[in-house]
C-alpha cells in the first residue's frame, strides 16, 4: 500500500503548496493596511491649506508640498485664510440673505478642524433646519469628516468631490437621501483651482441642468496674473498631489467661467477680516489673490420661457466691497 504524505508543516500548521482562498485573509488584511497607511502619508490639498492657514492636521507629505508651494507663492498663508473667510461669508450670505437651506460644500477639508467656522455651523446658527453636505474625494478627509460630524443628522459626507464631475456629486445616493429635491440647493466651492478644466468648462451648464430651481453657486479660486508663474505652480502641485489638481487661473479666465450667470456678488478679491497667526510668514509683495463670487444658477421658475435673470422675491443683490491685498 502506498504511504500517505503529510501535507501539513508541523511547525506552522500551514498546508504545503499553494494557499487556498480560505487562507488568503491575512494577505488581504496586510494589503488593506498598507493601502490605508499610504493614503495617510499622501499629500493632499486640504492638508496643504490647513498648515498654511495655521492648522495642525497636515502630515509630513503635505507640509513638504506646502514648503515647495511657498517658494513660488510666499503669500499663500494669507490666501489660504482668505479662502476660509470666503467660505464663512458665503455660507452666511446664502442662508441669511438668499434664503437657502441646503448647501453642498465641495473639497472643503475636514470640518471642525478649521481655524474658522464651517458651513454647517453657520447655517444651523441661522436656521437649525439648515442641511449641509460635505463632498470631498480625499479618503482621509472623508473618514475624518464622518468621525467629527457623527451625531449631527442635518449633515452628511460623501466620498466624491467636484473634481469627479458635477453629476457625480449631485446624483450621489447620500446627497439624494439627505437633501430635498424640491427645495433650492447652493453649491459652495472654495478650491476651484483643484478642479480640472474638463469639469469647470461645463460647470455652470451642468449645475443649471441638475440643481433644483432657485440654485446658487458660491465659488472662490486662487488666482495669479502671471501666466508663467501659474504654470510653475501647476507643475509643482500636480507632482505633489499625484495629478489631483486643476489649474491656477487668471482673473480673466475665472470671469469667463461665470460670464453667463447672474451674479449676486460680483467677482472680486477676497480678504480675510483678520489673519490667524501661522507658523509661515509671508514675505515680499503679494503674487496671488483669492477671487470669490456668488451667482444665481437657476431662477425659481425654470421653464424655458421664464428663464429671466431677475432676483427671486425676498432676495437682494449684494456687491462685495473692493478689497486690498496685504
Amino acid at each position: 500500500m502506498t504511504p500517505t504524505t503529510n501535507t501539513t508543516a508541523p511547525a506552522t500548521g500551514w498546508p504545503t503548496g499553494r494557499r487556498t482562498a480560505a487562507w488568503a485573509g491575512p494577505d488581504r488584511e496586510d494589503a488593506e493596511r498598507d493601502r490605508i497607511l499610504a493614503l495617510l502619508d499622501r499629500a493632499s490639498y486640504a492638508g496643504i491649506r490647513d498648515v498654511l492657514a495655521g492648522g495642525h492636521n497636515a502630515n509630513t507629505s503635505s507640509r513638504t508640498a506646502a514648503s515647495r508651494l511657498l517658494r513660488l507663492l510666499p503669500d499663500m498663508p494669507y490666501r489660504a485664510q482668505d479662502a476660509l473667510a470666503f467660505a464663512e461669508h458665503a455660507a452666511a450670505a446664502l442662508v441669511r440673505d438668499l434664503g437657502v437651506r441646503q448647501i453642498i460644500h465641495t473639497d472643503h477639508g475636514v470640518p471642525n478642524h478649521s481655524p474658522r467656522r464651517n458651513a454647517h455651523q453657520i447655517g444651523q446658527t441661522i436656521d437649525q433646519g439648515c442641511r449641509t453636505v460635505y463632498a470631498d474625494a480625499d479618503p482621509v478627509v472623508h473618514a475624518l469628516s464622518r468621525c467629527v460630524l457623527a451625531g449631527n443628522d442635518r449633515v452628511t459626507v460623501t466620498d466624491v468631490g467636484l473634481a469627479d464631475g458635477v453629476h457625480r456629486v449631485l446624483e450621489h445616493p447620500a446627497v439624494a437621501a439627505h437633501l430635498d429635491p424640491a427645495r433650492p440647493v447652493a453649491v459652495l466651492c472654495t478650491a476651484l483651482e483643484a478642479v480640472p478644466d474638463a469639469v469647470t468648462s461645463t460647470l455652470t451648464a451642468d449645475l443649471a441642468r441638475l440643481l433644483p430651481a432657485g440654485g446658487y453657486l458660491a465659488v472662490c479660486q486662487l488666482s495669479v496674473e502671471d501666466v508663467h508663474l501659474a504654470r510653475q505652480v501647476d507643475d509643482v502641485m500636480t507632482t505633489a498631489l499625484d495629478g489631483r489638481w486643476g489649474s491656477l487661473r487668471t482673473p480673466a479666465q475665472i470671469a469667463s467661467l461665470l460670464r453667463n450667470l447672474s451674479l449676486v456678488e460680483q467677482l472680486d478679491v477676497v480678504e480675510a477680516p483678520h489673519y490667524i497667526q501661522s507658523s509661515y510668514r509671508p514675505t515680499g509683495p503679494p503674487k496671488s489673490a483669492v477671487l470669490g463670487a456668488i451667482a444665481r444658477i437657476t431662477p425659481y421658475d425654470v421653464s424655458p420661457s421664464a428663464r429671466s435673470r431677475t432676483a427671486p422675491a425676498g432676495t437682494r443683490a449684494r456687491s462685495a466691497p473692493a478689497a486690498r491685498l496685504p
